[in-house]
């Protein structure tokens, strides 16, 4: 292999990082973002396609190499950060604060110095680059939507995809799917005084226990299939509301949760057994259930000795140094929606994500320059070429 990233140069990254952050990208508004990302991929030699399939959020399409034999990798990146307030960026203590620059804007820095360096080397690359950078990522305000519209309205063909964040030192080779659920439980008539209520009248708030108790009846079903490499699939209630009033009775009560789903089942089953199990408890108590559950993403498993994995973690490792096992995970990516969709092994890396979401987020500036490193040796270590 050769030493070519010992070319990445960090300081262009974080100055990348700074200007991508002082952008504002909050999920359901990319347009100024995506405007300058395009511009900064044009820059460093790709040629790119803008796409809006959803208003006021760009989905871009860049090429490195273009018209290249050998293989393409696809490397995905979100654009969009979370809706939380944050203090300007700054570098500071070798590091980068400011709301993305983990999640995950320190990525997209990360490759288009990767772009910059096999530019500057005048050598021919054996194969494609495609970096495909989307917008609606992440939930609630996005569930990868515009990705889909992608992978469903373009022909995108890759031997590989590498999304642009987690897994710093191991290899995620399967994910759960998830799905956020919301569930309205109404009785007939009014909220009414405790003392003027009808005996009989079915409680919101005992049906909503019994909806609980349902699901931790269910959990423990699911702990009888282990799924290889992840454990166990599950139901999660994060919020019970109902009620205004001490000696009130409610008319209505609201369960909010998350349902993580095997892999290999299909959503549309997820949905029917959740769906027909509260029917039949609505129908006992004398009440509606009404079950609001929507996909975050399907979740994928991959060869964990694929071609793909090998090269990754020859990559990983001869840069970071240590092991990179391969792990399942209970989190769900974009990885899962390219997986699926093209058909071919989606890996992920990216600089180490502790302070994602976080109310103090920042990304090492090391981790960038890691990041940048091991992106080059799985260029080379993938499509075989000993000198790029």
């Amino acid at each position: 292999m050769s030493d070519l990233h010992n070319n990445v140069r960090v300081d262009r990254i974080v100055q990348d990082v700074l200007e991508l952050v002082r952008i504002p990208s909050v999920t359901g508004d990319c347009r100024e973002v995506a405007a300058r990302f395009e511009q900064m991929l044009q820059e460093v030699g790709c040629t790119v396609e803008r796409h809006e399939f959803y208003p006021n959020n760009p989905t871009l399409v860049a090429v490195f190499g273009e018209g290249n034999e050998g293989k393409t990798i696809l490397f995905n990146g979100h654009m969009d950060v979370i809706p939380l307030a944050h203090a300007e960026a700054e570098v500071r203590d070798g590091r980068v604060y400011g709301r993305g620059t983990n999640d995950m804007k320190g990525s997209l820095a990360c490759i288009l110095e990767v772009l910059r360096v096999l530019k500057e080397s005048n050598a021919r690359l054996p194969g494609r680059l495609m970096i495909v950078s989307n917008s609606l990522h992440e939930s609630p305000g996005g569930r990868g939507e515009d990705l889909i519209a992608l992978t469903e309205r373009v022909p995108l063909k890759a031997d590989a995809v590498v999304v642009m964040e987690g897994a710093t030192r191991d290899c995620t080779v399967a994910q759960l799917g998830s799905a956020t659920f919301e569930i309205a439980i109404e009785r007939d008539g009014e909220p009414s005084h405790q003392l003027h209520t009808a005996p009989g009248t079915p409680h919101p708030i005992s049906v909503a226990s019994e909806v609980v108790a349902l699901l931790d009846e269910w959990n423990k079903e699911l702990e009888n299939d282990y799924i290889e490499d992840i454990g166990y699939a599950s139901y999660f209630v994060g919020s019970i509301h109902s009620g205004q009033f001490y000696n009130q009775m409610p008319n209505r009560a609201d369960i909010v949760g998350v349902r993580r789903y095997n892999p290999l089942e299909p959503f549309d089953r997820v949905e029917s057994k959740f769906r027909q199990g509260l029917e039949e408890l609505a129908a006992r108590r004398g009440v509606r259930i009404a079950l609001d559950l929507k996909k975050v993403r399907d979740g994928y498993r991959i060869d964990k000795d694929s071609e793909a994995v090998a090269a990754l973690r020859r990559a990983v490792v001869s840069v970071r140094g240590g092991e990179f096992p391969s792990v399942g995970r209970k989190l769900v990516t974009d990885a899962g929606i390219l997986a699926n969709a093209l058909g071919v092994p989606a890996l992920c890396h990216g600089p180490d994500q502790s302070t994602a979401h976080g109310d103090v987020e920042y990304v090492e500036i090391r981790e960038l320059e890691l990041t940048a490193q091991a992106y080059i040796r799985f260029i080379e270590e993938f499509m075989g070429a000993s000198d790029v």
